[in-house]
């Protein structure tokens, strides 16, 4: 897919039902996609706000997971698309195969009639390393 002329790659692609909460990989991490089907509703919160609850303690680095948790709830994006945002853009730092590494998460409004937002997308890319933190990672893991 193309994004301001080059090339983009998603690491994860998911989509969000507002009113019901269904929270769909359609590309991503095996184990968040297993995640995502085991979850079933209970009365205190949704499937997408479990997997946000989950993915901010687990795979999102410590100094960002109360931002991330914010940034990335149900109201906060709803009320960002009602002052009129078409694109909430957000970059943090979370684990992918073992290793931190700095990604951009994009998230776009599907709107249906009536201009609501029924659905919303959100598109996460990781972030090109510099040779140093490439050589800081290798380190890291042994490699």
């Amino acid at each position: 897919m193309r994004y301001n002329g080059e090339e983009k790659t998603y690491f994860k692609v998911v989509l969000i039902k507002v009113h019901t909460g269904d929270y769909c990989i359609i590309k991503g991490p095996e184990e968040e996609k297993r995640l995502a089907e085991i979850l079933q509703n209970d009365y205190n919160s949704t499937k997408y706000e479990k997997m946000i609850q989950l993915l901010g303690a687990e795979v999102v680095q410590r100094e960002h997971q109360q931002e991330f948790r914010s940034r990335f709830s149900a109201e906060s994006v709803l009320k960002e698309f009602e002052k009129g945002k078409s694109v909430i853009e957000y970059s943090y730092m979370r684990i992918i195969d073992g290793v931190q590494r700095a990604v951009s998460a994009r998230i776009y409004p599907r709107t249906g009639q009536g201009e609501k937002t029924e659905e919303f997308m959100v598109y996460v890319t990781i972030e090109r390393q510099t040779e140093t933190e490439m050589r800081n990672a290798d380190v890291g893991t042994g490699a």
